[in-house]
């Protein structure tokens, strides 16, 4: 009926494709987490990928990529296109410790826009009832009267492996470090005497504690978990120094768009505060987070464990 002048067809060409590229989410959104279904990490990630799913109007899947401690997981994210499809829950290991213990991990904090912390993951010192202590103090006056004749469990480059080797150091003890694969491996094997302990999480632990099959000594923390009120923290146990946390956090590629961000940002925090959301997360040991300037958070647990690495000097081939 008419024709349009270039100008006028390329002014209305700019009035419409902006509002057309701001239209998120319009397709589904993959959360990748670097280790197989079931872990701590992955039941975390599931039920904030179902909030997300119900409040966004589009489909929200948990992508399962394991191995080379997390690193294959975190190193896809990373590469991934920064348009919102693809987020990432990440775990301490990976996130804060084998970017700088690992030549292989091609990748580092500074590859994402952080989301959102999505939960603290208090270690629980767990050992086995051959032991004869049952308090931290008498935990250490029994190992250091026996250097070399005990053993602990953890993945090389883990939380758990870093904090009981920390631990160990500041309390001059000797003790030998069996590489595991996985958390629930290293806590059926303190349960049946095979290692003496495991600084395990508590989504691994807790069962193990509950049913009495381990004595759980300290878990770090300001505070008791809920989870396990009856287990001191190791500051109430009379170690001030040397704790180092556990955690996992919400992440986006890098050049990911800043409304985007500030959705996703705005909507995982809503998740993790959701009461059910809470229920499921405190049945796994999972504590909620005192703060979410994540940035901030992310850059003193990067130079806090960097520390810890380089005076331990440990590496991963």
């Amino acid at each position: 009926m008419f024709r349009l002048t270039p100008i006028v067809a390329l002014a209305i060409a700019f009035t419409i494709t902006p509002a057309h590229a701001q239209r998120y989410p319009s397709r589904t959104i993959e959360i990748v987490v670097a280790y197989g279904p079931g872990g701590s990490t992955d039941q975390v990630a599931r039920p904030i990928a179902q909030r997300l799913q119900e409040k966004l109007g589009q489909s929200v899947v948990v992508l399962n990529k394991p191995g080379g401690s997390g690193s294959i997981g975190a190193m896809s994210a990373a590469r991934a296109s920064p348009d919102g499809y693809t987020l990432y829950v990440g775990y301490t290991g990976e996130v804060a410790i084998v970017p700088q213990i690992s030549k292989n991990a091609k990748y580092s904090i500074d590859d994402f826009e952080p989301v959102a912390i999505t939960g603290i993951v208090p270690l629980a010192l767990i050992v086995s009832k051959n032991m004869r202590a049952s308090t931290l103090p008498e935990f250490i006056a029994e190992v250091r009267g026996a250097p070399g004749k005990f053993n602990f469990g953890g993945g090389t480059g883990s939380p758990p492996h870093v904090m009981g080797a920390w631990f160990h150091h500041l309390n001059n003890l000797t003790v030998n470090h069996i590489p595991y694969r996985g958390g629930a491996q290293a806590v059926g094997d303190v349960i049946g005497g095979h290692i003496d302990m495991f600084y395990g999480g508590l989504a691994a632990a807790r069962a193990a504690i509950a049913s009495g099959a381990v004595k759980a000594l300290a878990v770090t923390g300001d505070a008791r978990s809920s989870t396990l009120p009856d287990v001191p923290t190791y500051k109430e146990a009379g170690i001030k120094d040397g704790e180092l946390s556990s955690w996992t956090v919400m992440f986006a590629p890098k050049g990911t768009p800043a409304d985007v961000v500030a959705l996703l940002r705005q909507e995982t925090i809503a998740a993790t505060a959701d009461p059910k959301i809470r229920d499921v997360f405190a049945a796994l040991g999972v504590e909620p987070s005192a703060t979410q300037d994540v940035r901030a958070f992310l850059a003193q647990e990067r130079e806090k464990y960097g520390r810890v690495l380089r005076e331990l000097a440990i590496k991963m081939e």
